[in-house]
């Protein structure tokens, strides 16, 4: 007979699932009672997977997200025995398959990392760390700066053009910020990853008729601060100072946007971004280790 019992969760059980899963942390209530408002909200996206013994204890729990474009995130289990943390990250990798995630990340904090060799038993291998920068919109320096050498900007947004859709595209190639990430999926997977974010200020940027790149950025609803999503210069016109220019235009549209700062969050590998982003007086104030699982993969014996 099985010693667990692994099913998603019962909308009852949301909320004793989630102080489970959040158990470690100080503020563990607030998290969880974060976590089951947002599932309640969001069922079809999520799943939370517990595993019960013979009693119908509640003895691990974890959670997973399947987002657009095949992307996946999942959160290390945690409960009172390795073999139910293994039962709940089966089932829940599994689930994720089933919604069509093909890459699934999961991130940690410093004194999360140890949790991690829960997920690594199961595919997951740790490949970067995730710098968030923030650059203050409230001083003289953050005044909107026109486009020189004949760019031009096109505003965009959902529905986008085709134009926009190659240029994004191609600004992909041969990225430094977390490559991994584009490898396994479709053109098609990536923009439905895009086109499923939240509206914001979206352009696309041209010299004469050429395209040159795109920025995107929205208003992050948690703060009074805007995000910049993404930023990229196609391949053959990277290193001519393009990227300069368009993250100058993004600084100062974020700052017509009445928000107190623009956050940003790279990847530690790509060096000229983090060169790119210190020039611009974007100061780092967080970092969190970043783990992939590709489901697409053929998997190691004995893995979830």
């Amino acid at each position: 007979m099985p010693r667990f019992v692994v099913t998603p969760a019962a909308p009852h059980e949301l909320f004793p699932a989630c102080r489970l899963l959040f158990a470690k942390h100080a503020d563990g209530d607030r998290r969880a009672e974060h976590c089951r408002d947002r599932l309640l909200a969001e069922s079809a996206a999520s799943g939370v997977f517990v595993a019960r013994d013979a009693e119908g204890k509640l003895r691990a729990a974890t959670l997973v997200q399947a987002l657009p474009g095949a992307l996946g995130l999942s959160w290390a289990p945690n409960g009172d025995s390795t073999d139910a943390q293994d039962a709940v990250v089966v089932a829940a990798n599994t689930w994720l398959r089933s919604q069509g995630v093909k890459v699934c990340q999961t991130f940690a904090s410093a004194d999360e990392v140890a949790d991690m060799a829960l997920l690594e038993r199961h595919g997951f291998r740790h490949i970067t760390q995730l710098v968030f920068l923030s650059r203050d919109l409230t001083g003289d320096g953050a005044a909107l700066e026109p486009l020189t050498g004949e760019l031009s900007l096109v505003a965009e947004g959902p529905p986008v053009s085709l134009e926009f859709e190659s240029t994004l595209l191609a600004t992909h190639e041969g990225t430094l910020d977390c490559p991994e990430l584009n490898a396994p999926r479709t053109p098609a997977e990536i923009l439905a990853g895009f086109m499923s974010s939240a509206p914001g200020e979206w352009f696309l940027v041209k010299r004469d008729r050429e395209p040159v790149g795109v920025f995107m950025f929205e208003a992050d609803p948690r703060q009074d601060a805007s995000e910049l999503t993404y930023i990229g210069v196609v391949p053959e016109l990277r290193g001519q100072g393009f990227g300069s220019q368009l993250l100058n235009f993004a600084v100062g549209g974020a700052a017509l946007t009445d928000a107190s700062a623009l956050n940003v969050s790279v990847d530690a590998r790509n060096t000229p971004a983090m060169k790119l982003y210190a020039r611009h007086g974007f100061i780092e104030y967080d970092r969190r280790e970043v783990w992939l699982a590709q489901f697409n993969e053929p998997r190691p014996q004995g893995s979830g």
